[in-house]
């Protein structure tokens, strides 16, 4: 019996070792694996009429009367197997293999592939810069050629996050899941107007929520705002409107930033046990905190998904600490360090 397999899987690799051999690069119009009907790509299962034209299934089941529409022959459209081998054997090149893309792909299958393609472009958003990459290629260009300040997110069940945000653009990268986001800060003669985006290739549904949160340390004002984050490749540039503007006679943090909290949070689903869960809901913390989630939310989601929160590097929550100085005073120091 051993003998037989060993043969039976000798045989097996001398005949791909023979395909192989006999495989070349030939260039030929590939308008030709087209149907003539609908010109989109042919795929199995592929049909003839009596002269040899080729169709798709979808335009066959369309041909009432069993006229070829090309030479008007009446026919029956028998199934080409022979053109189907053809249109399985030809391979091409993603569009995206200038971007990092080393897939080779049947031609039929080629849109459906570059729909999802994780190497599809993003775009630089700084005027004049005409840079095109991946998603982690522009997160290094941005951080790297335009200095951008980059906040980080290791653990996403992490929920408060402070930035301290200046008029231009700042990177939110989380390793956990390589989601990018850009904060945006533009100084407008009303007051400063934040905007996020989640920079990804294809524009999609909003998957993510923020919240974006101000407190003036004098005064006591305070500005929210919660939003569905846009996402965008960027090729226009950043997204038209603001998520969040604050007033400037309610800006109390010196220089031209401002320190704003911001939650993220991703509709991700999650397995998780749900008798542990209600338990461990059970064991509370202190001021209704449950242990390792931080502050509970105020959304929950109709589809039984927990939410799973993106935070940028994290500043140690001081709600709780009984130095009573202003939010800005507790930070100047860290935020001296983040710009």
């Amino acid at each position: 019996m051993d003998g037989r397999s060993s043969n039976k899987r000798q045989l097996e690799a001398q005949r791909e070792g023979d395909a192989n051999a006999k495989r070349h690069n030939v260039a030929m119009r590939l308008e030709t694996l087209d149907c003539y009907v609908c010109s989109e790509p042919l795929r199995p299962p592929i049909f003839q009429c009596s002269l040899g034209h080729f169709i798709c299934l979808s335009c066959r089941s369309e041909i009432l009367d069993k006229k070829c529409l090309l030479c008007s022959a009446v026919t029956s459209f028998e199934r080409c197997f022979g053109m189907e081998h053809v249109v399985m054997s030809v391979t091409v090149a993603c569009s995206n293999a200038k971007y990092g893309c080393a897939e080779q792909i049947s031609y039929y299958q080629k849109e459906e592939h570059e729909k999802v393609c994780p190497n599809a472009p993003c775009f630089c958003p700084e005027s004049g810069c005409g840079f095109a990459g991946s998603t982690m290629a522009l997160l290094g260009h941005m951080t790297g050629k335009h200095k951008c300040p980059l906040s980080t997110c290791d653990d996403p069940s992490l929920v408060n996050a402070y930035l301290y945000l200046e008029p231009g653009l700042r990177v939110l990268h989380c390793h956990e899941d390589g989601q990018f986001f850009l904060f945006s800060m533009a100084s407008e003669p009303f007051g400063h107007a934040i905007s996020v985006v989640c920079v990804q290739p294809r524009v999609t549904e909003p998957k993510f929520t923020c919240d974006l949160y101000y407190d003036s340390s004098t005064n006591g004002d305070s500005q929210k705002s919660y939003c569905k984050i846009r996402s965008s490749s960027l090729s226009d540039g950043l997204p038209m409107g603001y998520d969040l503007i604050v007033p400037k006679g309610k800006v109390s943090d010196e220089g031209d930033g401002i320190m704003l909290r911001a939650t993220i949070r991703g509709k991700r689903k999650v397995l998780y046990d749900s008798d542990s869960d209600s338990d461990s809901d059970s064991d509370k913390a202190p001021s209704g905190r449950s242990k390792g989630r931080g502050p509970k939310s105020d959304y929950s989601d109709a589809n039984h998904e927990r939410p799973i929160p993106l935070a940028a590097r994290l500043i140690p929550d001081y709600s709780e600490s009984e130095d009573e100085r202003p939010l800005a005073a507790r930070f100047s120091k860290i935020r001296g360090y983040e710009r």
